[in-house]
């Protein structure tokens, strides 16, 4: 979906290229360039990177954010807007097959249908958008309890710990982004970095250099939470 929405949306294609032919379609650079560049990505405004550049060597999360900078401030906000844009289109006239680009890994399912500690998601991905994609799951989750539309996390943990009454340490969080996981750890929250997700050699080292807890999808679905910090 997500390299669908930023190509198509970008090059104004129609709606009817979100489809596998569309993604046929997409030169074979750019989905290798994207696939890579994808692994450094926390936000839409950085799904632009390997659109304005197919051939700088980055490797690590460095070299990314550094690329990124370099493009102007504008240029983001309008392909932002234009991607944001299409994808709210395909999500209105075609949303089974928008939501059938949109899977839970193996196992989550079940985990969010019978977690008992009060759960939230905190989200690049707009609120809508996940709401959806749950209810697909066949998962109710109260709006307040998605954070969607969000580039930095840290002010919605706050708000979630206001909320649960509970200090930092009492609120666990997980993500595949080990950047926002070192954010939430040096503010005292208990982060874990999901291993699952996108990930290079890179942020690995990342991990270690700052003593970040990571994290495999069979412990996580298994675990109790408050066993996590023991």
């Amino acid at each position: 979906e997500c390299i669908l929405v930023a190509w198509n949306g970008y090059h104004g294609k129609d709606t009817a290229a979100f489809s596998d032919d569309g993604l046929a379609a997409i030169p074979q650079w750019f989905a290798e360039r994207f696939g890579y560049l994808r692994n450094f990505a926390k936000h839409l405004g950085h799904f632009y990177v390997p659109l304005v550049d197919s051939d700088t060597s980055i490797i690590s999360q460095v070299d990314f954010d550094a690329r990124y900078k370099r493009i102007p401030g504008d240029d983001v906000y309008q392909f932002v807007t234009k991607v944001s844009h299409y994808r709210q289109l395909v999500r209105e006239e075609m949303e089974e097959r928008w939501l059938g680009y949109h899977t839970l890994y193996p196992g989550m399912k079940d985990f969010l249908a019978s977690i008992k500690t009060p759960a939230y998601i905190v989200t690049a991905k707009d609120r809508q958008s996940v709401l959806s994609i749950l209810k697909r799951a066949g998962i109710e989750m109260a709006e307040e309890r998605v954070y969607g539309d969000r580039q930095a996390k840290l002010e919605a943990f706050a708000d979630i710990a206001r909320k649960e009454q509970i200090a930092n340490e009492s609120l666990y969080f997980f993500d595949d982004n080990v950047l926002n996981v070192i954010e939430a750890k040096n503010e005292n929250y208990n982060a874990y970095w999901a291993t699952w997700g996108y990930n290079i050699p890179n942020h690995y080292v990342l991990a270690k250099q700052n003593s970040v807890r990571g994290i495999s999808l069979p412990t996580f679905l298994q675990t109790e939470f408050e066993m996590l910090s023991q």
